[in-house]
């Protein structure tokens, strides 16, 4: 192996200009291929799938109830029940106006149009509706004196400014037997503490409008819908300053949650990859005492995660983008072979002897690596194996391109570098032989002995969401007026056959 890798170097070491065009070109092409990929930012790929979930899945995204946003428009210390009326239209409009594409329909105020069409229904299915005492009640409608106040009513009725809504409904039901059906349905009723003022769905109070956000796009397509989020929340703060100490809203729902969360994931990889970065390249510069020496450590790094992206970009339609959440660990794991072989070359400048030396053990001491991170395939889970196959394809690509790169651009002196670096003191200790280092190994063995049995394992998997703070209020808010945090059974049938659908459900 150390002769296979020692004839490419010396047959790259007399075209190194080649090498470099070629080395050049080659990354600019894996950069290309690594940006047509698709990013997926659903937390719920990290939960294993089976048959089961999966169809679960499926029934859910075709339900889309899970999907809803709530708009929680309150009542402030200098408003009143005009100003939260108009809140609630004004919102419903902008939204509408801004947001329309992504917006299947809004739920919470009900219209003329509804009451007309909900009437008609009524009157077209009266028999359905009516009981055997309610005829009672229309035999007692049909006597002269009964008819002749009826009557009288629906004249003034018609007469007054109301009279162009009412008058197709008296000609169509002179008697009102509509309006003795219509009482049955207060059975369906949206509860005991709601109650329709002025077209909207109010709290008895009269402090709270509540409006239902049915969207087009499932939660989970976050790329999507976080244009749709930030148009919602545009609106929202301006109204809120429009009416300011009068009226403000809130908004709670899976889609505004799913995109906090595929930001977060976003900002939790660029953060964790910065700090990492940064602390390597500090700690290299303080024991190289160069600024190039890190960077050319760095390349065979990127080179890998360059060709994870691409292996991935083959394989894969959609990858998930919590499994990038890795890189921040792979950069100390993929750094280590750059870095092996450079103190290899700094302390002993033979470049055959290094390959004789570390070429071996760099690929095996990588291979299994890899070999750990692909077990992540028998998971099922999407994100997980996606992290597998990225971590895998790292660690063996930076290892070989390392063993390729760092001979041909790092510069060997003939002199013996003197060791008097922090580093190098620290690395020339032997810990092994030390009395204190295994005594004070050894007593922290024994501890753990009688405390490894206290770590306890997080199995709510509603904490893998993250929770903007916005939204705690949101839900402290709602669980207030609707106790919106009690847990709540719901049963799905779901079938290839419609037909199979049509039992009953006991309980």
């Amino acid at each position: 192996m150390d002769t296979f890798f020692y004839n490419i170097y010396q047959y790259i070491s007399t075209r190194k200009i080649w090498f470099l065009g070629i080395l050049t070109t080659f990354v600019m092409g894996l950069v290309w291929v690594v940006s047509l990929l698709n990013f997926e930012e659903d937390i719920s790929k990290l939960i294993p799938a089976s048959e089961d979930s999966e169809e679960l899945q499926k029934v859910l995204k075709s339900a889309n109830f899970s999907d809803k946003l709530i708009v929680n428009i309150q009542l402030q210390s200098q408003g009143n029940f005009e100003d939260l009326s108009e809140y609630a239209t004004v919102i419903i409009d902008s939204i509408t106006a801004t947001s329309g594409e992504y917006i299947s329909h809004i739920q919470g105020r009900v219209s003329d149009e509804d009451v007309l069409e909900t009437i008609d229904f009524v009157y077209d299915n009266l028999p359905l509706f009516l009981e055997e005492k309610d005829y009672l009640k229309i035999k007692n409608k049909l006597s002269k004196d009964s008819i002749k106040a009826i009557t009288h009513a629906n004249y003034r009725s018609i007469l007054s400014p109301s009279g162009m809504i009412t008058k197709n409904m008296i000609l169509k039901d002179p008697l009102g037997i509509s309006f003795i059906a219509l009482k049955k349905l207060q059975a369906l009723n949206i509860g005991d503490d709601f109650i329709l003022e002025n077209g909207f769905v109010t709290t008895k109070n009269k402090k709270n409008i509540l409006l239902f956000i049915s969207p087009k796009l499932n939660s989970s397509e976050t790329s999507n819908n976080s244009e749709f989020v930030d148009d919602l929340y545009r609106v929202q703060n301006q109204l809120n300053e429009v009416f300011k100490d009068k009226v403000q809203s809130d908004y709670f729902g899976g889609v505004i949650i799913a995109v906090a969360n595929a930001r977060q994931i976003k900002n939790d990889i660029q953060t964790t990859v910065s700090i990492s970065l940064t602390v390597l390249m500090l700690i290299l510069i303080v024991f190289y005492k160069k600024l190039t020496i890190p960077i050319v450590l760095f390349v065979p790094t990127i080179i890998g995660g360059l060709l994870a992206g691409f292996f991935l970009f083959l394989v894969r339609d959609k990858i998930s983008a919590i499994s990038l959440g890795l890189g921040s660990v792979l950069l100390g794991i993929t750094i280590d072979y750059s870095l092996h072989i450079l103190t290899h070359l700094r302390n002993n400048n033979q470049v055959k002897n290094l390959y004789k030396d570390v070429a071996q053990p760099i690929l095996m001491s990588s291979l299994t690596t890899a070999l750990a991170f692909l077990c992540l395939l028998f998971i099922n889970s999407q994100a997980l194996q996606d992290l597998g196959i990225f971590a895998a394809v790292s660690v063996l690509g930076a290892s070989v391109f390392a063993l390729l790169f760092i001979p041909q651009v790092y510069k060997t002196s003939s002199k013996k570098v003197k060791q008097s670096t922090v580093l190098d003191k620290v690395a020339s200790y032997n810990f092994h032989k030390s009395k204190w280092s295994l005594g004070f190994l050894f007593i922290v063995l024994m501890v753990s002995f009688f405390t490894y049995n206290k770590v306890i394992f997080n199995k709510d998997l509603t904490q893998l969401n993250f929770m903007p703070s916005e939204m705690v209020t949101s839900e402290a808010k709602l669980d207030e007026l609707i106790n919106f945090s009690s847990k709540s059974l719901y049963v799905s049938a779901f079938s290839d056959n419609k037909e199979k659908n049509s039992g009953v459900l006991q309980t």
